[in-house]
């Protein structure tokens, strides 16, 4: 029994891999459908939502999805996005994703075989997001006038 649940987390850890593998290899229209800024200031041990705002029909859209990994994880990992008030978000949490850094992307396959990408490049490629947290202290004392 054990080594079925190994075998299948090791199958599973691959999948999600190998998507997000051909993901970063595929291109990606330039028009600006979704839409995303980083939270900053982004300090470390704190929770946050990664938002996401798309121009998209609902109705068209079939999934909307980050693709995430910290520099503790070996893969990417894929997670369906929230709707809330207007944007659709994800909520990273530290202590359920340790690391010191995250690096992710956005993802919308749309129902009639199209899809949308952040952050990407001028050439359409994807270009993953990394943010690194930072100490609440020191970003408040470099901010303050003396």
């Amino acid at each position: 029994m054990m080594r079925r649940f190994i075998s299948l987390f090791f199958v599973t850890a691959f999948a999600f891999g190998q998507e997000a593998d051909s993901l970063l290899q595929q291109t990606f229209p330039l028009s600006p459908k979704i839409h995303h800024r980083p939270p900053w200031p982004f300090f470390e041990g704190r929770p946050y939502h990664l938002e996401l705002f798309s121009d998209l029909l609902k109705k068209d859209v079939e999934s909307l999805s980050i693709f995430f990994k910290t520099n503790q994880t070996l893969e990417y990992r894929e997670a369906a996005l929230e709707r809330y008030r207007g944007r659709y978000r994800f909520k990273y949490d530290p202590a359920t994703h340790p690391g010191e850094e995250i690096t992710y992307f956005f993802v919308a396959i749309l129902k009639n075989a199209g899809s949308h990408a952040t952050p990407i490049d001028e050439n359409g490629k994807l270009a993953p997001m990394i943010l690194r947290p930072i100490d609440p202290v020191k970003y408040y004392e470099s901010i303050m006038p003396r």
